[in-house]
């Protein structure tokens, strides 16, 4: 079997020690090289020793090696995982604080609404480096993107880079399965659970006991209906009373927990409806973040700092919740068929009234060397709609910026369900463009 190399580019990031504890015991794994990436020497240096003392329980010979330079990483490698931002806090409560100048306000801003839009321009003048230096370094090697935001990224991967082949993990749609399950009294993990959409707002088809025939459809429905963590907001707990109103109006649970799907929403921009729901911006604390010169949450995890356990569910860190690239890689290099419960690729027929070449987020199987979408269904109207809104966004906005074009990347601002004028995208972009001048490398 071939010796391995995995490179993992923003290794700073906590997620490389998931992958790391992926890389313990699959022979598939045995002799190979984890290469570390990142630009930040001290985090570089944390995370060899975390990975190597991790490496270190396990069967497997795993060689450990660093870069701060991309082509070194990249050379050779089999797969490559990206968790890569630049200045992510700072710029993050600047997105928050331009667009409220033109009286747009948001929960979140990361993936959808001005902040996602921008978020995404970033990022893709970001990876842009990234891609070129794989199809020189590694033109066969696999992407595998753990950065937001996701749709946006991979609809420009799926466009500008084709010979790629990328795939995006995300562990929200895991993480609300565990907890439909907790609320089913069950493990994360005894459910099989369909759902389809656009990255954290996937739509909820079924959901079946494993090895049965059984659907627990409604038994959670009536239950999420009385739960009180679907009607009550606790600290550092997953917000769900929103989730509960989409259901409750549209006919369809919405999975991806309330800060996240109101990104998406076009009735969501005033501030005093988020109250109602318990919601606010986090927009200070970003800025408070950025305050205390804190690393990101991941590099902090990655530190060893303490966080406090939240009721609901029981085990925030149960192996289910992890995204699991590596069971991907193992499918893939020994033939072996295996489904996942939401991959982010092409739709390719998987939503039946979504056209097929939009990114979404949906269950695949790893068959033949490729990873595969499988059908789902159609979407009921409205939920199909709000999807099909932002997928078109997320076109627009890969062509805006890989082609620098201010005019496109204004027409997604006014497509965008939290601006509600022309005026105000221009004005926003403007802003943007003013502020970000040295990221946005693809603009003139």
């Amino acid at each position: 079997m071939k010796n391995l190399k995995i490179t993992m580019l923003g290794a700073g990031s906590g997620f490389v020690l998931t992958i790391a504890k992926e890389l313990l015991t699959d022979p598939v794994f045995d002799n190979s090289t984890f290469m570390l990436m990142d630009v930040a020497e001290d985090r570089l240096a944390v995370a060899k020793a975390s990975v190597e003392e991790v490496l270190a329980t396990g069967k497997n010979h795993v060689k450990v090696e660093v870069s701060t330079a991309l082509e070194p990483a990249l050379t050779g490698a089999d797969y490559v995982i990206t968790s890569c931002e630049k200045n992510r806090y700072a710029y993050w409560a600047k997105d928050f604080r331009i667009a409220e100048k033109h009286g747009v306000f948001q929960v979140k801003a990361e993936n959808g609404g001005p902040g996602g839009i921008i978020h995404g321009a970033r990022n893709i003048c970001l990876y842009k480096e990234i891609l070129e230096a794989m199809e020189k370094c590694c033109p066969n090697a696999w992407l595998m993107n753990f950065s937001n935001p996701m749709s946006i990224l991979c609809t420009y991967f799926k466009n500008y880079f084709p010979k790629i082949k990328a795939l995006g993990f995300c562990h929200q749609v895991h993480g609300s399965f565990g907890l439909i399950a907790e609320e089913l009294g069950m493990e994360p993990g005894e459910l099989e659970v369909i759902t389809a959409g656009v990255n954290h707002l996937n739509w909820l088809f079924d959901i079946r006991r494993r090895n049965t025939r059984e659907s627990c459809m409604e038994e959670f429905i009536t239950k999420m209906q009385e739960s009180k963590y679907w009607n009550e907001v606790f600290p550092s707990t997953p917000e769900q009373k929103f989730t509960k109103e989409v259901y409750n109006t549209f006919g369809m649970y919405p999975v991806g927990y309330d800060e996240h799907i109101v990104e998406y929403m076009p009735f969501f921009q005033d501030p005093e409806e988020w109250e109602k729901w318990g919601l606010h911006s986090l927009a200070e604390f970003y800025e408070n973040l950025v305050k205390q010169k804190s690393h990101t949450l991941e590099t902090q995890r990655l530190l060893g700092k303490n966080y406090a356990k939240p009721p609901f569910p029981v085990d925030p860190d149960h192996p289910y919740y992890a995204e699991n690239p590596c069971r991907v890689i193992t499918a893939l290099e020994t033939n072996t068929p295996l489904y996942f419960d939401a991959i982010n690729i092409r739709n390719n027929g998987a939503v039946e009234n979504l056209p097929d070449d939009v990114i979404l987020d949906v269950p695949a199987l790893a068959i033949g060397g490729e990873v595969r979408s499988i059908h789902v269904g159609k979407l009921p109207m409205a939920p199909a709609e709000i999807c099909r809104r932002q997928t078109v966004i997320h076109e627009m906005v890969a062509q805006a910026i890989a082609e620098g074009n201010d005019s496109l990347a204004i027409q997604a601002l006014c497509l965008d369900p939290y601006v509600p004028s022309i005026t105000k995208a221009k004005g926003i972009w403007a802003d943007y463009r003013k502020e970000y001048k040295e990221e946005l490398t693809t603009f003139k």
